[in-house]
């Protein structure tokens, strides 16, 4: 199977998510096409949806770096990082622990990326932690948590 690429990744998963939408509860969402009543708010305990991955290209000039004079940041294919649909920047630097529902491995990524997808976009090296590469999409859960320091992502651009 070939990779798939960022744009490919979100694109898939905005279409599966136009045919299985699904309702919103309370406090677990379920990912569905971003509308007026979307909030990628990380204020809930636990979100549901999508994990795929993306790399090449996709993975230089990060949206959370490169603005209003912060540096521009590229991941490598290593990398814990990590990008998800944002109507801002409200996500950008924020740890989140992915698992993978299925086989209940987890791994902590940095959000550094916006997605236009329904989905958390993983590196290839986030990814293949809690599934297998050649899925392609998992079914994942996902919290904010405290970052710590690791040589996989980047720290927070100081302004």
């Amino acid at each position: 199977m070939q990779p798939l690429t960022f744009i490919f990744a979100c694109t898939a998963v905005l279409a599966a998510s136009l045919n299985t939408v699904q309702a919103v509860e309370e406090v677990h969402g379920i990912a569905t096409v971003m509308g007026p009543e979307y909030t990628n708010s990380t204020s809930t305990l636990d979100k549901r949806g999508r994990g795929t991955w993306y790399s090449g290209n996709d993975l230089k000039n990060a949206a959370c770096y490169d603005r209003n004079g912060l540096p521009p940041y590229s991941a490598s294919i290593h990398s814990l990082i990590g990008a998800m649909a944002m109507h801002k920047f409200e996500n950008c630097y924020k740890c989140m622990k992915i698992t993978n529902k299925k086989n209940h491995k987890s791994v902590t990524v940095k959000i550094v990326d916006k997605c236009a997808g329904k989905a958390i976009d993983l590196t290839p090296g986030a990814f293949a932690k809690i599934g297998n590469l050649n899925d392609g999409v998992l079914d994942i859960t996902w919290k904010p948590i405290r970052c710590s320091k690791s040589k996989y992502y980047p720290s927070k651009p100081s302004n």
